[in-house]
């Protein structure tokens, strides 16, 4: 190829088949320039059979091989000096070419799109038009239903106070039929499609409903597919019947041994024996995986027990919430100022439905909750007794924060150390936890009798603190636990602050004089909550609760007052535990007449007995250890 074109004289470039100034053809010769085919567009070398070119698209004339005419490169020379023209004086003008234009979205594609959303849109404004309405219509239910209890609660509470007039039955007629109407409308705008049961939360019980909780029907009445229906009778629901008291001796096979409802064995590896009364379930709720009740933990929190669903023949006082014999369920209505000063517990929202009495028919729910007596056959003795321990799987126990004063008793007789130990109780969650606990000597001859009924009752405050018990043990001269711990101690003088030498400390089994630190140290004690007990001459008994779960070391403080007997200072031991001891009453050995120096204790009592004049008193007492047995008996 030439060097320079042959028309203009512009320098040219071997690959060049036009001039890039005139457009002018480039002459080559021989087979090669027959064989090569160039774009007449570009210029741009075209491979063999192409049919457009690879560099601008355009199309290509004539075949491979086929030699250009002279009238063809003429025209093609001429296109492509136009085309390269045509492109510098664009590339003059603007700096960068112009964007190919974008792809067009069809009209019919917008025009669906905008008519999906406009209905989607228009869907959504009618729902919350309607949710609204219902919500609306809802509140006024809500409100008519809540009128409707108001007004009937009012006319029982005229009743009750003996101030009703004689329209009242046709008052409360007129009241149950507007509460029917307002419930029905209530479950026509919810959906609701049973009566609604207490929260599982144990921590809420006492907190406002949300605003959309519905209320519940008042006793009597229940909701049945939105329809306000009488209750069923206490017919319907049989009340819970405990399984015959016949005591199986353990196997040592744990599933086994745990689901006996009430064993006695005798020999025994914990015992030269074991009485107990209550399967080891935990209320029926189970243990969590690897959890041990006897070592000592408290359960984590569970839901509250059923009232309606007492485990088929439970052992009477087990499995079941039990609350103070001296609570009137309908109390709330007839004097609410008076009742609002009381605390009540979540256990007790199971008297919940009783607040509205239906007359002639017994609320169910106070009936199974009435304190009941749990009943351990303990049958022969062993030929000598050395200690006695009773353990107590204790379930949500408030007398702490509650001011509730729980009694506790053995066949009628009061064990003042076991009231301590369950009054030092809080046990919210609701939780449960083993309370070990050891009977004094002056009370084993109530084992004697074969059979032993123990009744924890709070029969004066009133206050619902709702209780309940899984299972009780009696451990007759107890063997090595399986659990034991730990317990350091310190008495000091409660007013001082200073310790108190040679004091004697208590604690299950086990006792320790205190050194000239006023400490002490006690191994081998049963993993729970146990009861240290401190004395020293002068000072009144004290004792404190330690929880002593299993791995962990256990520490109690324990103050001593110096000992007073005035009339204020029995108030006030009547006030925090709801007795008083007494130790100015002095008799001689081997006699009955008191001592002359008995009278300032007396005149105390006789203080405290003059500022109660409605409440009711009992009074025990017991000999010293001078003399033997039968005499002091």
């Amino acid at each position: 190829m030439s060097d320079s074109c042959k028309q203009c004289g512009a320098a040219l470039c071997e690959r060049d088949a036009f001039c890039t100034k005139c457009g002018a053809r480039c002459e080559t010769s021989g087979d090669a320039a027959a064989a090569r085919r160039f774009c007449t567009k570009c210029g741009a070398t075209l491979a063999a059979e192409t049919q457009f070119c690879t560099k601008c698209g355009a199309e290509v004339h004539g075949r491979a091989g086929a030699p250009l005419s002279a009238a063809a490169a003429s025209q093609d020379s001429a296109r492509y000096a136009a085309g390269l023209r045509a492109s510098v004086e664009s590339a003059a003008k603007d700096d960068f070419p112009s964007p190919s234009p974008p792809a067009r979205i069809p009209k019919a594609a917008i025009i669906g799109a905008v008519a999906i959303v406009a209905i989607l849109i228009l869907a959504a404004l009618v729902s919350a038009v309607h949710h609204a309405r219902e919500r609306a219509q809802e509140r006024e239910a809500t409100e008519n239903l809540e009128k409707s209890v108001k007004n009937l609660a009012g006319f029982n509470n005229s009743d009750t106070r003996g101030q009703a007039s004689t329209s009242s039955d046709a008052g409360i007629q007129k009241n149950l039929a507007e509460l029917q109407a307002a419930a029905n409308a209530l479950g026509a705008t919810s959906g609701n499609t049973g009566a609604n049961s207490a929260s599982s939360n144990p921590k809420s019980a006492n907190a406002s409903p949300p605003a959309s909780a519905k209320p519940s029907a008042p006793y009597g009445w229940t909701l049945e597919n939105g329809k306000l229906v009488p209750a069923k009778g206490p017919e319907d629901h049989p009340m819970p019947k405990a399984d015959p008291v016949v005591p199986v001796a353990a196997t040592g096979h744990q599933p086994h041994d745990w689901a006996l409802r009430y064993e006695r064995t005798a020999g025994g590896p914990e015992a030269d024996l074991v009485v107990r009364t209550g399967d080891i379930n935990n209320l029926g709720f189970g243990w969590p995986p690897g959890f041990d009740p006897f070592s000592g933990k408290s359960t984590p929190g569970h839901p509250w027990p059923n009232p309606d669903k007492i485990p088929q023949g439970a052992p009477d006082g087990t499995d079941r919430i039990m609350l103070g014999s001296a609570i009137d369920p309908t109390e709330s209505l007839r004097d609410p100022v008076g009742y609002g000063q009381r605390a009540a517990d979540g256990y007790s929202g199971i008297l919940n439905d009783c607040d509205l009495p239906i007359p002639g028919k017994p609320c169910r729910h106070r009936v199974v909750s009435m304190p009941q007596s749990i009943e351990l056959v303990v049958g022969d003795l062993p030929a000598t007794i050395n200690a006695v321990l009773f353990q107590i799987f204790a379930d949500d126990f408030q007398p702490v924060p509650m001011h509730s004063h729980f009694q506790v008793s053995l066949n009628g007789t009061r064990i003042p150390t076991f009231e301590y130990a369950i009054n030092a109780l809080d046990q919210s969650g609701p939780i449960g936890k083993l309370l070990t606990l050891k009977l004094l000597p002056e009370y084993w001859p109530l084992l004697k009798s074969g059979t032993v009924k123990l009744l924890i009752d709070d029969p004066t405050t009133k206050v619902r603190d709702g209780y309940a018990v899984d299972f009780v043990r009696i451990l007759v001269n107890p063997h090595k636990l399986k659990y034991e711990v730990s317990l350091s101690a310190r008495v000091v003088d409660a007013d001082k602050s200073t310790p108190i030498p040679a004091a004697t400390v208590t604690a299950a089994l086990e006792s320790s004089a205190t050194d000239r630190d006023g400490k002490c140290e006690l191994k081998d004690l049963p993993a729970g909550l146990v009861i240290a007990t401190a004395n020293a001459p002068g000072y009144d008994e004290n004792s404190v609760p330690v929880d002593l779960p299993v791995g962990q070391a256990g520490n109690a403080e324990i103050r001593l007052h110096r000992h007073q007997e005035s009339t204020a200072a029995l108030e006030q031991s009547i006030a925090q535990t709801g007795t008083a001891t007494i130790y100015g009453i002095h008799f001689d050995t081997n006699s009955s007449k008191l001592r002359p120096d008995s009278l300032p204790a007396l005149n105390a009592v006789l203080g405290l007995v003059k500022n109660h004049p409605d409440s009711h008193w009992i009074i025990s007492g017991h000999t010293d250890n001078q003399g033997n047995a039968a005499l002091n008996q």
